[in-house]
């Protein structure tokens, strides 16, 4: 249990009105207990629980069934409480209801970390308490960084770079996407806890999609751009980048997308500083684009948040004005996409400083040209 965590949230509790909270997206319930589910997702199903906080006056108590709760016993600074199987919304309201303090009237909890079904079953059987949303009060918490976590941020992030080095030292003419892929893969869950999202291998035309599923028969070819996209994941925390290979030396077109890519990403970088909307960034990558009158090619914002959850807040794009803050961190990734032709994206995640940012991404922005 992080005591500072928790006494934050409870001073927010405070202002939120709240007598309890119930936490169940598990990279939250990570954040204040310090318990690490094994299933990926932010949605626990009272059917299948890894482990829940309820925290109140009193204390902070943990639920979860019979698998997990020697290791929450474990815990410090929480009360382990075991649910007996079948575990439905009623045998979590009657814990619940056997666990808060007598006067209890209000319990924020999280409306996008319930089913649509539990979150009824749990108002139904808390009769005389009202639910009511608190899933802000912890996205504000977690949007500015310790500088605890931002340094395991930089090592998650120091991974995923050198899993760029490896890649680049094994990649040849005849793999597959996928097993470009599961080479990356393969690296980061050995010098880390494994993969932040699915990695994205795009070779050539596939490039063009922002998003992109690698595919087990695609071969690569000399004189095609590889799109890498992955991250590690070191102690709970989310690394993310992205990089471009040329196999081969990159042909006229090529050198003039990427240019243009690599000069949007450093404008968005440049425009990053305390006080400045987390839209006026993007603003500074579009105009770039604007200016060589590519901007339609672009089609994704320009970064998001990255901490125990590889998308989450700030969004970094138009129609959001988030204020920037120290200890923000965030991506800067800016690409261009042709159908038919490719994409190139260059992606960096930086940690907002009192002045300006740390980009937390040693590896060089620079095409790699590749001998074949």
């Amino acid at each position: 249990m992080d005591e500072k965590r928790l006494g934050l949230l409870k001073t927010a509790m405070g202002k939120a009105g709240l007598d309890a909270v119930f936490v169940s997206n598990p990279k939250n319930v990570k954040y204040l207990t310090g318990f690490k589910t094994m299933m990926p997702g932010e949605v626990q199903a009272f059917g299948d629980p890894e482990g829940f906080a309820l925290v109140h006056s009193e204390r902070c108590d943990f639920l979860c069934d019979g698998r997990y709760i020697d290791g929450a016993r474990q815990l410090s600074g929480v009360t382990a409480q075991q649910l007996e199987p079948p575990v439905t919304a009623e045998t979590v309201a009657t814990k619940m209801k056997e666990l808060l303090p007598s006067g209890t009237k209000t319990v924020g909890f999280e409306q996008d970390a319930l089913l649509y079904i539990d979150g009824i079953g749990l108002t139904e059987h808390l009769a005389g308490m009202s639910l009511k949303p608190a899933e802000d009060l912890f996205s504000d918490l977690r949007l500015c960084k310790s500088p605890d976590e931002i340094e395991l941020i930089r090592q998650a992030q120091n991974i995923t770079c050198d899993a760029f080095d490896h890649i680049a030292k094994v990649i040849r003419v005849g793999m597959t996407e996928r097993e470009v892929a599961l080479e990356i893969d393969s690296y980061l869950r050995s010098h880390g806890e494994g993969c932040s999202f699915d990695t994205i291998a795009a070779f050539g035309e596939t490039g063009c999609h922002p998003h992109y599923i690698p595919d087990p028969e695609r071969k690569l070819e000399k004189g095609q751009l590889v799109l890498l996209d992955f991250g590690a994941i070191h102690k709970g925390y989310a690394g993310d980048m992205t990089r471009m290979i040329c196999m081969g030396k990159a042909d006229e077109r090529m050198r003039e997308v990427y240019s243009i890519v690599q000069e949007a990403q450093l404008a968005g970088l440049s425009a990053i500083k305390p006080g400045v909307a987390a839209q006026d960034i993007d603003m500074a990558v579009r105009k770039v684009y604007e200016k060589h009158g590519c901007l339609d090619r672009f089609l994704h914002g320009t970064g998001h948040g990255v901490g125990l959850a590889v998308h989450e807040p700030p969004r970094i794009r138009q129609g959001f004005d988030t204020e920037i803050k120290p200890g923000m961190v965030f991506t800067v990734e800016p690409g261009l996409y042709y159908v038919d032709w490719g994409g190139i994206r260059i992606e960096d995640m930086i940690a907002v400083t009192e002045t300006g940012y740390d980009n937390l991404t040693r590896s060089s922005k620079d095409l790699l040209e590749l001998d074949v």
